[in-house]
Order: structure tokens, then sequence, then C-alpha cells
């Protein structure tokens, strides 16, 4: 029997299928979907170590995270960002901004009708980010219904729980807006599509502009699905459809609105306009005001040019309308190009932001590169060339421009995920949509197939490449690389958790809040497990603790290591002795310094070392200074 090129069949398209085949909604895929989903988490955590029984957060960010809610939850003011204990004895402020904050507390509300509030917030914590993940992955069944047949939504359902970059931000434990983060882009993908679909409807692109705006609320990050939103509702206009001037209007509407809602909610009223790169601010405000003052005038452009608007009158208009915008930003916040890091203080930048692991780029040049690389986009590798042409073959239907969005979003954002993990889950979720689009057709091809046998070998050899294939190759290569649990960090070291509980119940401590000078990671979790101060913490607005903790311990000046000690009114120095710490406290030239006399158990006369408690004293030191 001769078959045809499966990506050249028209099989495939919406046109050939009736949407009424298989509802989504039906219970027993739904059902698979979610047992899918609990098998992954209770794989994690029997697995790699997530010690949920041990009542374990994962990670700083989700220590920080949960000491914020606490503390909002105690009293302290909404508008009040301040972190008290960090940054010792100054304090720092988060970035952060609230709506997951109260989503965690609104999850701990129908929680506490079995158990205390503040026991409720913690296990809200604790699950908040799988069941986010699980939103995400039902939102994407939604969001994929213009481009594919409603047959086909689950294995693309199934695939988001495969990937590393957005499992990672998803894992039991994990209290951070990240999982929040990929299920509005998800939710906005969705409508960006359906407004796609028709440009006579001005709804769906209202409506990605506000959750467009949810997610800048959210984090500054998402700026850059801003831009692709952009560039994926400007090109057809610029293309020659002239309605999508009004769709662009109502998008860039909604996003204007809601980042005002941002702004009064965060702010108060007269901090309402002090500018923040790193946080929503009036600054992206201007951003999404510049954004429909142009597409209101390019909406009257189409209505009065008729006919004569052209493609070469559209390019200058947006050559002139961008560039003035440009330099109306540039001209009243000179730092918004430099991006959310233009404050950071540059003394930080070497000794810790450039070796944070979310910020490192994944560029194959070894055996655990490469793994890794193939990991996070081989999904993406194997889908996107065959999307490629799908998407040329389909340049003369309707689908092209939603075909389009999801090429540029798996283009846009892979090149951005290269650059930084953090953005991996993005780009993720943009090669499953192209996955999705090509499973679609790939099916609709074998479904012509006559031989049951034929037809189930080629299918099933097609999804263990294209969901496996990755997976395998990934792990095999990384198969040497040391054990991390799923935030990232080295598994070696003391427990931090552990070093908590002595404090807590050894009475020397115990008994009034000391200031503790130690690693940079441990800092949110000793502030969240017990009373006491910190000086550095991983957040770049605290760029003084942060510098003074490593020129202390890095230092070979005895007298000016005590001095700063003194006026940062230090009263215990931790080691936990990981491969992290050790790192990030080495001497390049390798000379003596403070931390390596501590490490080696040769402390100088003023710091008197404290006696730990058996299996804690093999991995921690600590050190009291004396009076």
């Amino acid at each position: 029997m001769a078959l045809s090129n499966p990506l050249s069949q028209r099989a495939g398209t919406m046109s050939s299928f009736s949407r009424n085949e298989v509802r989504p909604g039906q219970a027993l895929p739904i059902a698979a979907l979610i047992f899918t989903w609990a098998l992954v988490h209770l794989s994690l955590i029997l697995f790699r170590d997530i010690a949920v029984f041990d009542a374990d957060l994962v990670g700083p960010d989700s220590f920080m995270r949960m000491l914020r809610i606490n503390e909002l939850y105690q009293g302290q003011g909404w508008f009040d960002g301040t972190i008290a204990r960090a940054n010792a004895p100054y304090g720092d402020i988060l970035h952060w901004t609230r709506p997951f904050d109260l989503l965690v507390m609104l999850l701990a509300l129908p929680i506490s009708l079995v158990t205390g509030y503040e026991q409720a917030l913690y296990v809200a914590g604790m699950v908040i980010s799988p069941l986010l993940q699980l939103a995400t992955a039902l939102a994407l069944i939604w969001t994929l219904r213009p481009v594919i047949r409603p047959a086909v939504w689950f294995l693309p359902a199934v695939a988001l729980f495969l990937q590393p970059g957005a499992l990672s931000y998803s894992v039991l434990g994990r209290a951070d807006h990240h999982s929040l983060l990929l299920l509005v882009f998800v939710i906005a993908a969705g409508f960006i599509l359906r407004a796609l679909r028709n440009p006579m409807n001005a709804r769906p692109a209202l409506l990605a502009g506000v959750v467009t705006g949810i997610g800048i609320w959210l984090s500054v990050e998402f700026l850059l699905v801003l831009g692709l939103c952009l560039a994926a509702l400007g090109s057809p206009w610029l293309f020659g459809e002239r309605e999508r001037a009004a769709q662009n209007k109502w998008f860039a509407l909604g996003l204007s609105v809601v980042l005002l809602v941002a702004l009064l909610t965060e702010r108060p009223f007269d901090r309402l306009l002090e500018p923040s790169y790193d946080q929503v601010s009036g600054v992206h405000f201007l951003v999404a005001v510049c954004c429909l003052l142009f597409w209101r005038m390019a909406e009257t452009y189409e209505e009065r040019g008729g006919r004569a608007s052209r493609l070469l009158g559209r390019t200058t208009l947006l050559v002139v309308g961008v560039g003035a915008a440009g330099l109306l930003v540039a001209a009243t916040f000179p730092q918004f190009f430099a991006g959310p890091m233009a404050e950071v203080d540059p003394r930080i930048r070497p000794l810790w932001l450039d070796r944070v692991v979310e910020m490192r780029p994944i560029t194959p040049s070894d055996r655990d590169s490469f793994g890794k690389f193939a990991l996070f986009f081989g999904v993406g590798i194997l889908s996107v060339p065959l999307f490629l042409k799908i998407l040329v073959e389909e340049r003369s239907t309707r689908q092209f421009w939603l075909l389009f969005f999801v090429a540029l979003a798996s283009l846009l954002l892979w090149i951005v995920s290269t650059r930084h993990i953090r953005f991996s889950g993005y780009s993720e979720i943009a090669f499953i949509m192209a996955f999705a689009v090509v499973l679609d057709h790939f099916l609709g091809w074998t479904g012509r197939i006559a031989s049951d046998f034929t037809r189930g070998l080629l299918r099933g050899t097609f999804l263990t490449v294209m969901l496996l294939g990755p997976v395998i190759v990934g792990c095999a290569l990384m198969s040497a690389s040391k054990a991390k649990d799923s935030a990232g960090q080295s598994l070696e070291g003391c427990d931090v958790g552990e070093v908590a509980r002595y404090l807590n119940s050894d009475a020397r401590w115990s008994r009034e809040p000391q200031t503790i000078l130690t690693f940079i990671d441990i800092g949110p979790e000793l502030l969240y497990r017990t009373p006491h101060a910190v000086l550095a913490t991983p957040y770049h607005r605290n760029g003084d603790g942060i510098y003074d903790s490593h020129r202390i311990l890095t230092s070979r000046d005895e007298p000016l290591a005590r001095e700063l000690m003194a006026a940062r009114r230090v009263d215990l120095v931790l080691l936990c002795r990981s491969p992290a710490e050790r790192a990030f406290f080495a001497d390049p030239d390798g000379t003596e310094t403070l931390y390596l006399r501590l490490d080696q158990g040769r402390p100088p006369a003023w710091l008197e070392p404290v006696d730990l408690p058996p299996g804690l004293s093999e991995t921690a030191r600590l050190y009291h200074l004396a009076q």
C-alpha cells in the first residue's frame, strides 16, 4: 500500500474533522491525566529525596516566600515587603508582588477547616505548585483546541509533566510563583490563538491583554511574553489585515487596565509613581499606555486610509510609532532597556549573580551540558522542524497565523532559554504546542493505514522517540553528574533543618535572636525556621548583605574581618560545608582566608568553636564571636 508524506496530508486540519468526535471533558481521560500527574509527583517523592514527610520546603525561595506570607498573616502591612531579619541589622525589601501570596492564603482557607490556619498556610505552600501544574495541563487542553483536533489533547498534556524546566518549578514543597507564571502563559497563549483565529473578534484579544498584565504583575520577566504577544497580533496587521489594529487596541487596553490595578494594589499612593525595574511599576504602565496609543493611532490610520493602507504605510507607521514610544520611555526611565537587573549592585554580579543556576546558559560543550541540552530542548529539536514544514504548507489557510504564533514562541523562547535556564519552562510549553500540531497531523496520516500492526508500530515508535527520547538521551549523558535535589542544590553539606532545631533548642541561642553570618542560600531557611537574623539572602536587592558576607569570610585581614562583623552585629558564624558554599567563598589565588581557617577548624582567637550535636558536627561548623 503506497503511503504519501505524513506532513503533506491535510487530513489533520480542523476542516477535516468534527469538533464533536471526542469531548475533552470526558471523565476517563481527565482522570487518566490526573493519575499521571499524581504518579509523576509520587515518583519524585520516592526517588528524588524530596523530604515531604520531614516537613521540608524545597529551595531558598520557598522558605522566603512562606516567611513573607506568614508575616503578612501576622499583621505586617500589605505594602510592606521588608524582611527585617535579612541584611542584618538593616533589613531587606523583596521585589516580589502580592498575587502569589494571596493565592497561597486563599488555598489555606479550606485546609484550615481541619487544622489551624498557620499549619494550613504551610500545607498550602507545600501543595500549591503541583496543583498549579495540574491546572496548567488542564488549561493546555483548552489552549490547544484551535490548532488540533479534540481527540489529540491527552498526550501533549501528559508531555507537560515530563518537561524538566516546568517540572522543577512544580515539585511538592516548592512555594514559588514561577509555577503560576507558566499557568498564566498557557492561558495567555490560548486567548492569543483565539484572537488570531478571527480578526473581527476583540474579546479574546482583550482577555489576552488582561492575562498578560497579570503575568507582568507577578513578575516583570513576563515582558518577554508581552513582546511575543505583540509580535503575534501585530504581524497580521502589518501584512494587510486592517481589522487587527482594533484588535491590538483592545489587547493594549486590557493590559493597561490590569497594570493600573497592579500599581494601586502594590504601592501606597505616595509611592505610586516611584520607578522600579524589577517589579511592576509606573515604568511598565507607561509601556502599556504607549502600546495603547500606538494601536489607537493605527486604528485611525486604517479607518481613514481605506484601501490605500499598504505595507509601506504600515511599516512607516510602525517604525515611527515604536521609535517615538522608545524615545519617550528612554527619556522618562532611562534604565528600562537595561533590563530588570538594571539597579543591581555591580559588586555582587561576579560574586553571585553570574553564578546563579537559573541565570546560566544551556549551551552544549561537554557530556553533561549535551545531556542537559537534550533533556530541556529535545522535544523542540525533534518537533519544530516538522512543525515548520506544516507551517509552510498552511501559509494560505486560516490556520497560518495561529501556527505562526506557535513557531514564533518556540523560536523566541528557545533563544532566551539557551541564555538563561530559568525561561526553559516557557520554551518547553511552546515546544509542546508545536508537538501537538505535529502529532495531530501524524495521527491523521497513520489513520489512513489499513494494517493495525503497522499503524500501532509507527505510532508507538513516534511517541517513544518524541516524548521519551530526550529524557533517555539526556539522563544517560548526565548520569555522571553529582546528585542534586529538585531545586538544583547539591545533596552534600549540612542539614539546615537540623541546624535550626539545634539553634532553637539550645538555651544559649534561643533566649534572644542572634545574627548569623552564613552562606547566602542558607539564609532564607534559617529565617523561616528560627527567630534569628542573617546577613546574606539570594536576592539581588540585598547587595550589601551579599557583598559584606563574602568580604568578611574571604578576608585575609583578621582585624578588618572582625571590624566588619562588629559593624553588622554578628553573633554566630555558620559553615554548612557544601560544595556550593566552598565555591562561593573560594579564593582564586588559593591563599588562606578566614573561611578556609574556619572550615579547617583553626579559628582566630576572637571566634570560639561551638560544640554541635553528634551527626551535625561532621557536616557543619559553628563559631561564636567572643565579646
